[in-house]
């Protein structure tokens, strides 16, 4: 039996920031992931010449997030370039830059109401945003402008950062967001794709000498004593002295640990935990490069968030679908290769969709992008379309956008703690604590754990 200072269940982001941090302290590390790949979301696979990202990303804040700023702590040199890009959003055919490009759209009163809103943000401090933690957006947003365009907007920016319409989204998340990613003025794609991000993670494990075990799920959390001492994974135990998982905080207390290791008001609280809308996803390699100056756009309907949600749950489809598109390819040529384009493209729909509604729902996706991308359809080389079940098998947590959802009532102040009742059992990733925007929130969990109940 093989004894270690920490056991990791997971090769998430997440999971390989607590790795990496945990194994550059000095401390014994075994990592186990029961797929063969690395990354979660931010991982990638190669395919006739191009990188392809699993998930539809930019990187809010670049080289001065998390995911960088964590790497230069552990003494790893990512060597990663990232070109900088000014999100772009688009409705009825026209694209413009929230939220300067709201003025003569809209009254008067309801723009500068927005300005006020934007700059109110930037001016807090990061303790002032947690009194806005069980506020919804929509309701934070109510105090400054009524106006139907205005929600529909601001709400597009929440869902691309946190997956979910400004009804369901705290206010005091979408403050974080949207502060921290204008202070940093770094949103960008990484150079080599997403994968690089991940590769530079697991040079950082081999160097600390972390023991990876991919393939290998973990079959159970052993408890002992009302403590977590390790896990059992392949047939064979392994013991240590804490054990950190990323596999998502419902399937590790109710599944691997068990319910009856925990308080029950806990257990209550885990299985109440919502999850983030769930992702659909195209994703087009061309023969050709159609539209060479579009890097990012993210597209909206002008139907009111509940209303486009209402409409969708009928399967009926809505005057225009909500989206975002990630052009890899016009950030970095070497995704893909020369004289060809990578589009990637997503729409998240309610977890409780009927799935019979997802092919429509995606063929509409391409359809929206083909708008922009003229061809699109006919210069495909290959296309992966990924629907909810798709994303569920393939990322877990029922293809959640991100993970547990960054709603009112779950997030900030109020998110799962790292910690968990039962002693030596810590859950990280975008599950339990940390902030921010998708990837950058799973890291943040990450450093939560190490500098909360480590260092």
């Amino acid at each position: 039996m093989k004894q270690y200072d920490a056991i990791v269940v997971g090769a998430g982001i997440g999971g390989l920031a607590s790795a990496l941090l945990l194994a550059e302290s000095g401390k014994k590390v075994a990592l186990f992931e029961k797929t063969a790949r690395t990354g979660g979301r931010l991982g990638s696979s190669a395919r006739d010449g191009f990188t392809v990202d699993y998930g539809v990303h930019l990187i809010s804040r670049g080289p001065k997030g998390p995911l960088i700023q964590l790497l230069e702590r552990c003494g790893i040199e990512p060597g990663i370039e990232f070109t900088k890009v000014r999100p772009i959003q688009s409705t009825g055919g026209e694209n413009f830059k929230f939220p300067h490009d709201l003025k003569g759209r809209v009254p008067d009163e309801d723009f500068e109401a927005v300005i006020a809103l934007v700059n109110d943000i930037k001016n807090m401090s990061d303790e002032e945003t947690h009194a806005l933690d069980d506020v919804t957006l929509e309701d934070h947003l109510n105090t400054y402008t009524t106006h139907p365009f205005v929600h529909c907007c601001v709400s597009q920016v929440g869902f691309i950062y946190c997956c979910i319409p400004e009804y369901r989204l705290s206010a005091g998340e979408f403050a974080r967001c949207l502060k921290w990613e204008a202070e940093a003025r770094c949103s960008g794609y990484p150079s080599g794709g997403c994968v690089s991000i991940t590769n530079a993670y697991m040079e950082g494990l081999e160097r600390y000498g972390v023991e990876l075990h991919f393939g290998t799920p973990v079959e159970r959390v052993v408890v002992e004593d009302g403590t977590a001492v390790g896990i059992v994974a392949g047939g064979q135990e392994y013991r240590a002295d804490m054990v950190v998982s990323n596999a998502g905080i419902k399937e590790t207390v109710l599944d691997l640990a068990g319910a009856e290791h925990f308080p029950a008001d806990y257990v209550q609280r885990v299985q109440d935990l919502e999850i983030s809308f769930v992702s659909i996803i195209a994703r087009f390699a061309l023969d050709t490069v159609i539209s060479p100056d579009i890097k990012m756009l993210s597209n909206f309907s002008s139907m009111p968030p509940r209303e486009y949600n209402e409409t969708l749950a009928r399967g009926e489809m809505p005057d225009e679908i909500n989206s975002f598109i990630v052009v890899p390819s016009s950030f970095d040529p070497s995704v893909a290769p020369v004289g060809k384009q990578l589009v990637m493209m997503t729409t998240a729909v309610s977890a409780d969709l009927d799935e019979k509604y997802a092919p429509a729902i995606l063929e509409a996706l391409i359809d929206s992008a083909e708008e922009h991308f003229p061809g699109l359809r006919e210069h495909a080389v290959f296309v992966e379309k990924v629907l909810p079940a798709d994303a569920a098998r393939t990322m877990g947590e029922d293809g959640a956008g991100i993970g547990i959802a960054q709603q009112a009532g779950q997030a900030g102040t109020s998110r799962p703690s790292v910690k968990t009742p039962l002693p030596g059992l810590y859950i990280v990733g975008a599950e339990a604590g940390g902030a921010g925007v998708g990837t950058e929130l799973a890291v943040n969990s990450a450093i939560e754990f190490f500098d909360t109940y480590v260092a």
